[in-house]
């Protein structure tokens, strides 16, 4: 890759900090995808250091933000809120992923709120049932965490697993009791 181009992709990544009822977020894009997020970030100082860690050309507040990722905002802060919000019609772009970690990534964005799945099962549905690690590989390295719900993703005998939000498996037994997976 040129110069260049190394600084264009640089130039097209901006970034979005706020608070929400799951804690401070952000929200990374690249031209008209989500690229990366974080919640559960105690401060706003937390969330700018994390969109500095992500090499955002540009951070944006509530008044610059493209239509589209307003929409993703409100979506998102609705859902921290305990609305019944999905975001399967929220495009991604996969073009890095190999075809396992898109199968890996479309199954699971298909889990039903309220619904949790194992690490094997998941496997049978992306077509490699022996493949339990990878893809609790491919959730371990989700960028786009409630997006791609990788919280609703257990372990054997509906054991919690890990979880990689800053407050782990508290966090993630939160997410399942707001989405009714867990009394």
């Amino acid at each position: 890759m040129s110069q260049g181009q190394l600084e264009r992709t640089t130039e097209e990544i901006c970034g979005h900090a706020f608070a929400t009822q799951l804690g401070w977020m952000t929200l990374v894009w690249r031209d008209q995808f989500p690229y990366s997020m974080s919640f559960d970030l105690p401060t706003q100082a937390a969330a700018i250091q994390c969109l500095a860690a992500a090499k955002c050309s540009d951070v944006l507040g509530d008044a610059d933000l493209p239509r589209r990722v307003r929409t993703w905002v409100r979506r998102l802060t609705n859902y921290a809120a305990g609305q019944k919000i999905d975001f399967l019609d929220i495009e991604l772009d996969d073009s890095e992923c190999t075809e396992f970690q898109r199968r890996v990534i479309a199954g699971c964005r298909n889990i039903p709120r309220g619904k949790t799945l194992s690490y094997r099962e998941l496997a049978e549905i992306a077509g490699s049932p022996n493949a339990a690690r990878a893809v609790g590989n491919v959730m371990a390295t989700n960028p786009l965490p409630l997006i791609v719900p990788c919280h609703r993703v257990v372990g054997a005998a509906g054991s919690l697993g890990g979880y990689s939000a800053s407050s782990g498996l508290t966090m993630k037994t939160r997410l399942l009791k707001l989405e009714g997976a867990l009394g």
